[in-house]
């Protein structure tokens, strides 16, 4: 697994080659739909060459179903921001940890740990 408790990501790329094969079919179909369910922000390189869903929650079935067969119009409203690249992300600063004990010096921008 990629994602998980109790560990911290190195960075926000998709696991093994994922971005490659998303620009690939994009590139064949600019009509290609990613629906993207994570836990967290994740890189997205491809983001401008297809139409992308992200974070449907509990209810991420019935949501993508709404939205493809135009039933609502998700209207560019996200739950949360997306740091553009990792260096964006409050913690960057704060990834390491000092004898094994998480350094969370975010001040009011604190994460769950």
């Amino acid at each position: 697994d990629w994602e998980g408790e109790g560990t911290d990501r190195e960075d926000m790329s998709l696991p093994g080659h994922m971005d490659a094969l998303i620009s690939a079919v994009s590139a064949a179909n600019p009509s290609t739909v990613v629906v993207m369910q994570s836990g967290t922000p994740v890189a997205m390189p491809w983001i401008l060459s297809v139409k992308a869903l992200w974070y449907g929650g509990n209810e991420t079935g019935n949501v993508i179903a709404d939205i493809l067969f135009r039933k609502v119009n998700p209207s560019a409203k996200l739950p949360l921001s997306f740091p553009k690249r990792l260096q964006d992300n409050p913690a960057f600063l704060n990834y390491r940890t000092k004898r094994g004990r998480a350094l969370c010096g975010e001040d009011v921008y604190v994460r769950y740990r």
